[in-house]
């Protein structure tokens, strides 16, 4: 690995821990409390990430970004892992629904946002914002609902009278989880993306999207320092079984899918590269917000950002030695 790739590969971490630290050093020096994690967690939930959602849906133009093959190959992979992630811990770590359909998120849902977009610009260069964009789309029409939904399942159980029937609990929970706004801005954006209404938002709408989804990476993180502070990362049985999951079966699957469908060069390179991103901010935010598993979802974060300056050289290396096209 040569010195130009060396200093992509810093460019594009070398943001989110100094924003993760900048979160941290709040705590710190008493600028913020704990407190602010809920703040912040509230915003990029509610607020900022539906936002960063809606843009990518509505922008997401069929007839400009549609690749039938590489978004099928991306849906199998990264589905697959949310499917072997829940399972795992759901047999194997015997968790509950909540907290098996967390890890599954924190162990799929990669860093695309936050270190994808940069990390990309810099290796292949502009054009890979659109498969960027499209991965964002397949992953707020997958994983989110699917794992929101069985929070709000598992809270529907927990919660439930013995006389209320099971149909009714599962009824409860999509409604629940389909009022979300994170998955509610996916349903709208690809209302306007099918409909050709995106045309007509008018460009003061277009203009305050825009603001308050750029600003998700900065808050994220932030809330991400915030809620580390006073954190020690445990390496449990359960944390050394998810970052295995993430940190190594993943790559497989994505590696085996990209020689299934014949994917080589850039499409390849974007594939593999952006599932192999460590877990995503958001994801970790997801867990503070619902109280489920965030001292495992910190740990995770952390340790997969920090693995990933071993694993994406090393990807990297790989994919010049047996993929055609990439250089």
């Amino acid at each position: 690995m040569n010195f130009k790739i060396a200093l992509q590969i810093f460019n594009s971490m070398a943001p989110v821990f100094l924003l993760i630290y900048l979160g941290w050093l709040a705590v710190h020096r008493g600028i913020v409390d704990k407190g602010a994690k809920k703040v912040c967690s509230t915003l990029v939930t509610d607020f900022v990430f539906p936002a960063l959602l809606f843009n990518e849906t509505y922008k997401a133009k069929p007839s400009e970004v549609f690749n039938g093959t590489w978004m099928l190959a991306f849906s199998i992979a990264m589905c697959s892992m949310w499917v072997i992630g829940y399972l795992v811990n759901k047999l194997a770590l015997k968790k509950d629904i909540r907290q098996s359909a967390m890890q599954a998120m924190l162990c799929s849902f990669p860093n695309m946002g936050g270190m994808g977009i940069p990390f990309l610009a810099l290796l292949i260069g502009a054009s890979s914002a659109v498969s960027v964009a499209v991965a964002n789309v397949i992953v707020a029409v997958t994983i989110i609902p699917a794992t929101l939904f069985l929070l709000e399942l598992g809270s529907s159980v927990g919660n439930a009278d013995s006389n209320i029937s099971g149909v009714k609990i599962f009824t409860t929970a999509v409604f629940k989880s389909l009022k979300k706004p994170m998955v509610a801005a996916v349903l709208v954006g690809l209302i306007f993306s099918i409909s050709g209404l995106s045309q007509f938002l008018p460009k003061f709408a277009v203009s305050s999207l825009d603001i308050v989804a750029k600003s998700c990476n900065f808050i994220s993180l932030f809330a991400v320092g915030v809620a580390v502070y006073g954190t020690r990362l445990s390496m449990s049985k359960g944390l050394t079984l998810n970052l295995l999951l993430k940190c190594l079966l993943n790559p497989a699957i994505v590696w085996t899918l990209v020689m299934l469908f014949g994917l080589t060069g850039q499409h390849a390179e974007e594939m593999i590269f952006l599932l192999a991103m460590p877990t995503a901010t958001n994801a970790a935010i997801l867990a503070y917000q619902w109280n489920v598993q965030e001292e495992e979802a910190s740990s995770i974060y952390l340790a997969s950002t920090a693995l990933s300056i071993i694993t994406l050289p090393i990807l990297l290396v790989l994919m010049q030695a047996n993929i055609p096209g990439i250089h």
